[in-house]
């Protein structure tokens, strides 16, 4: 299900639960991704770099960062740790691993699967979103969702696609 990254955005700032960076350097951040991923970027990557988010609810999100007085100040490995998977991570999950987006070729509307530490993110797990718009969303309720304890694949109410992604099941069908 194909959320724009932009109108994710929007609900989770109306609800409180997006941060954005206070700069904008997403111009920059866009060309410095497409070089050291060698290849063009998905529509929703782009769009999520112009929404300068810096964090979804207590996940903070794996941008490039850059300051105009000494560059860089994330090493590159930021952007390529999941290049061998064919993905670009977007969110840490704050245990050491990644949510990332799928970046095989031909794909009109990337996924977001998790990649574990554990296992060297060798390759997506479980699928977080069918599109990163609708992972944007699910991330922001995911929090709640453990600690309300919302009945299992509540995540199909926000993304009714999840359970379609190619590469990885969704979380209950992983095993």
């Amino acid at each position: 299900m194909r959320i724009p990254v932009a109108e994710a955005a929007r609900r989770l700032e109306d609800r409180g639960l997006l941060k954005r960076e206070r700069t904008d350097h997403s111009a920059r951040i866009i060309e410095h991704v497409r070089k050291l991923l060698g290849r063009e970027l998905p529509s929703d990557l782009i769009e999520f770099y112009r929404e300068r988010i810096a964090q979804v609810g207590e996940f903070y999100a794996m941008t490039p960062g850059w300051n105009d007085h000494v560059g860089w100040r994330s090493p590159d490995s930021l952007v390529t740790e999941l290049l061998h998977a064919n993905a670009v991570p977007l969110f840490g999950d704050g245990c050491g691993s990644i949510y990332g987006l799928d970046l095989t070729p031909n794909v009109e509307i990337p996924a977001v699967y998790f990649f574990d530490h554990e296992r060297g993110y060798e390759e997506a797990e479980w699928a977080a979103g069918s599109s990163l718009g609708a992972f944007l969303l699910v991330l922001g309720d995911s929090d709640r969702a453990r600690d309300e304890e919302w009945p299992p694949r509540w995540e199909l109410k926000i993304d009714p696609d999840i359970e379609k992604c190619p590469r990885a099941p969704a979380l209950w069908l992983a095993g």
